[in-house]
């Protein structure tokens, strides 16, 4: 935590999370199946394995709870890079920790994809542009609106 974080900022950070998963998550996603790379259906309304609520509400929901940590990360008034700082919070936060290492703990499946390099590059490829659009409006909305 660089400088504290407000309240306030926890529920901006939450709020760049939701709003960047609803698009560039979703809009990366949909690159990907268009070029036949994965098979993941975007804006999904199927009920996701761990949560059991419609798929796009789970991944908006915890996109949310990802940018409220950003938010911690990044302080109340951030500062620097957001493009290059949220590319690194979300392959280490999102795809790291979470479809890494801790959905298939959760799932009893394979860490890691089970090594499959198409799916790893996809997940990283569709966190990082997370990241970056969660820490752009995260500023955006933190910092004077400014897109840094």
């Amino acid at each position: 935590m660089e400088n504290g974080t407000s309240f306030k900022s926890l529920m901006l950070g939450f709020a760049a999370g939701v709003l960047a998963t609803l698009t560039a998550h979703e809009l990366i996603k949909m690159a990907l199946v268009n070029a036949e790379v994965i098979q993941r259906v975007p804006w999904n309304m199927q009920p996701a394995a761990i949560t059991g609520i419609p798929q796009i509400a789970s991944d908006t929901l915890w996109g949310g709870v990802w940018g409220a940590i950003f938010a911690l990360v990044l302080g109340d008034v951030p500062k620097g890079s957001m493009t290059l700082r949220g590319i690194i919070l979300g392959i280490l936060g999102p795809a790291l920790v979470g479809v890494f290492l801790l959905v298939p703990i959760l799932k009893g499946g394979p860490i890691f994809m089970g090594g499959d390099p198409r799916l790893i590059a996809s997940v990283l490829l569709i966190l990082a542009g997370y990241g970056a659009t969660t820490a752009w409006l995260y500023g955006f909305f933190t910092a004077g609106c400014r897109l840094p």
